[in-house]
C-alpha cells in the first residue's frame, strides 16, 4: 500500500493511505480536523463576511458528522443481522455450510493457483 506523508500540523505529523476502507475514514477524519483547525483559526476575525460563513461551516460540519454516525450505526446494525443469520443457517445446516466452504476454498485454490 502506498503512502504519503501530509503536511505537518500542530498535531503533528499524518499519514495518508491510497486505497482501501482504511484509508477513507482516515481521510475523513483528517478532513474533519482540518476543518475545525481552520474554524478555530478565524475564530477572531472580526469581518462579518467571515462570521457569517463561519457559522455555514459549522453547520454543515456538525451535519455531515451526524449522517456519518447515522450511516456507520445502520452499517453496524446491518452486519450484526447478517452475522445472527448466518450464525442461525450454519447451525441448523452445518452440512451445507460445510459444503459452501469447501467449495469457496476450491475456487480460491484454483484462482490461487493459475497466478
Amino acid at each position: 500500500m502506498e503512502e504519503n506523508v501530509l503536511e505537518s500540523t500542530g498535531r503533528g505529523r499524518r499519514v495518508e493511505t491510497n486505497g482501501g476502507d482504511a484509508g477513507k475514514g482516515a481521510e475523513w477524519r483528517n478532513l474533519v480536523a482540518d476543518v475545525e483547525d481552520l474554524v478555530k483559526k478565524v475564530a477572531n476575525v472580526d469581518d462579518a463576511e467571515i462570521a457569517r460563513i463561519r457559522g455555514k461551516v459549522v453547520d454543515t460540519l456538525a451535519k455531515a458528522k451526524s449522517v456519518a454516525n447515522d450511516g456507520a450505526a445502520a452499517v453496524r446494525t446491518k452486519a450484526g443481522e447478517a452475522s445472527e443469520a448466518t450464525d442461525h443457517y450454519v447451525h441448523e445446516n452445518p452440512w451445507a455450510a460445510i459444503g459452501i466452504a469447501a467449495a469457496i476454498g476450491i475456487v480460491i485454490g484454483f484462482v490461487a493457483s493459475r497466478r
